[in-house]
């Protein structure tokens, strides 16, 4: 579970058992926390971190997205939890469903839309044309405002 299912209640809703990491529960931890409490007690919430090797190809996968620059640690962390044991992840965030969407790990959305394509980000100066990676917000060779787009990327 992403904070985004925490904050729209999909947690409390589900009745079924759940998954998060400790970066998520912090974040959230002060919704509802008598019943948060309940579901850690009665088995039903899990608070697990996920290995190195999981966050290593998270990051890689969003840098190559170009979403790395849009993700918070404790987004990284859920998306290693998620691939780490091949579980679905709930989130309402898109460049967080960007770069599942691009690992194989199933997005579930509490808004019922979910993710149609994987985009990867592409900053670029159009004065002089380079591309750049995600991050820098100036072109070193031309000095110009660098500029965001991206391309669609077939979902396999």
């Amino acid at each position: 579970m992403d904070a985004s299912a925490f904050y729209a209640g999909i947690v409390f809703l589900s009745g079924s058992k759940c998954m998060t990491t400790n970066a998520i529960f912090e974040e959230v931890r002060h919704i509802k926390p008598a019943a948060l409490d309940g579901l850690l007690q009665a088995g039903n919430l899990q608070i697990l971190d996920p290995d190195e090797k999981s966050i290593k190809a998270v990051s890689t996968a969003a840098k190559k997205t170009g979403d790395i620059v849009k993700l918070s640690a404790a987004d990284v962390s859920v998306l290693a939890l998620a691939l780490e044991h091949k579980i679905p992840l709930a989130s309402d965030d898109y460049a967080v469903a960007n770069v599942a969407a691009s690992l194989g790990v199933k997005v579930v959305a509490s808004s019922g839309k979910g993710i149609r394509e994987i985009r990867r980000h592409i900053t670029y100066c159009s004065a002089c044309s380079k591309i750049f990676p995600p991050g820098k917000q100036e072109c070193p060779l031309c000095g110009n405002r660098l500029r965001k787009r991206y391309k669609k990327v077939n979902l396999a």
